[in-house]
């Protein structure tokens, strides 16, 4: 029933009116099609133009304003022939002052196809959100969707409020999707993947091993559709070896023939044995802030040891080593901090004995 209905009200307005129609004659068209899903202009459930004053000497006219039993309106439809740009945003602007109004919570734009808004609580003034975009073709499930809700009922509140949330909920998913995209685009990912993959192997390995290994890849985040805007189109993470190119060779920069996890670790030890850090230097060394800012390191340099060597995930992310006494050192070390850790040292160094 709900597609036989859904196919004639594509058919009113697609097969039934010129190329060229104007606003008028598709008003008119569009008028028919709610009356076909039930609702009456003789009942006054369908107003069309209804002239609604506001303020001292203000007045506007939607186009249809459909009204529930109880004279509640329960949607505004704004018409623009089926030729218009339904994106113009001033369609919607004037779609969400008549919305704010009359207090629906639904307004239809109507052109060459149905655009449900709705507007969120906490919204600023003439902010609409899109719920749902039907096209007017007849094979359609949301075609379907927008009879069943849209026809006369007793409980049509209750079904446009339904089909708002469901409208929402694809939305917030929509803006999950975005985020975890932007995400994974973000150039500090690959940096996370490299750590992942650390604490994975570390699992079975010799960390140093692992870092050490590690030190001669890259990680890489390509998408195999042809736009990284579409979320449909499947991702992978591509992982290149470093042995062969010139662009890498960084990756095998080493300080006393040790890499720069070896190198830290070395330079810790004799650090504590010497005394050359003094009880300020360990209390910024276990600050994530600190750490942050001076070696761009993405956990405290050093822990207590009585917080244990994993993050909250249960990944270490310390050697198992303690290092004067009660301490744990970070294992996140990559090509990247060389620079950021051999400044430092030459500075603890440079101050001589604390």
């Amino acid at each position: 029933m709900d597609k036989d209905l859904w196919e004639e009200l594509c058919f009113i307005l697609t097969e039934t009116i010129p190329s060229n129609v104007s606003e008028q004659i598709y008003e008119n068209k569009v008028i028919r099609v709610f009356e076909k899903l039930g609702w009456s202009q003789y009942k006054k459930e369908l107003s069309v133009r209804e002239s609604i004053q506001f303020g001292a000497a203000n007045r506007m006219c939607p186009d249809i304003i459909i009204r529930n039993g109880n004279a509640e309106p329960v949607c505004v439809i704004e018409i623009k022939k089926p030729t218009a740009d339904l994106n113009f945003s001033g369609h919607r602007s004037q779609l969400a002052s008549y919305m704010r109004m009359l207090r629906t919570p639904v307004g239809i734009l109507v052109g060459d196809k149905f655009k449900i808004y709705t507007e969120m609580p906490e919204s600023s003034v003439n902010e609409i959100y899109l719920v749902e975009e039907v096209p007017l073709r007849k094979s359609s499930e949301k075609g379907e969707d927008f009879v069943r809700t849209f026809k006369k009922s007793e409980n049509i509140r209750e079904s446009v409020n339904s089909y708002i949330q469901k409208g929402l909920n694809k939305l917030e998913k929509e803006q999950k999707k975005k985020a975890i995209e932007n995400r994974i685009n973000d150039p500090g990912f690959k940096d996370e993947i490299s750590d992942w993959v650390r604490e994975k192997l570390s699992e079975f390995y010799d960390p140093v091993v692992v870092a050490k290994v590690l030190e001669e890849y890259e990680f890489e985040i390509n998408s195999k559709g042809s736009s990284f805007q579409d979320f449909e189109s499947s991702h992978s993470t591509v992982i290149h070896t470093s042995r062969n190119s010139a662009d890498n060779l960084d990756s095998k920069r080493t300080k006393d023939g040790l890499k720069i996890g070896e190198y830290v670790q070395k330079s810790f030890r004799e650090l504590f044995a010497e005394n050359k850090l003094n009880p300020n230097d360990i209390q910024s060394l276990q600050s994530p802030d600190y750490s942050k800012r001076v070696f761009n390191a993405g956990y405290p340099v050093l822990r207590n040891i009585t917080q244990g060597r994993a993050d909250h995930k249960g990944y270490n992310r310390y050697y198992k080593d303690v290092y004067g006494g009660k301490y744990y050192l970070s294992a996140q070390w990559n090509v990247s901090h060389w620079d950021a850790f051999e400044a430092w040292l030459k500075e603890i160094k440079r101050r001589g004995l604390p």
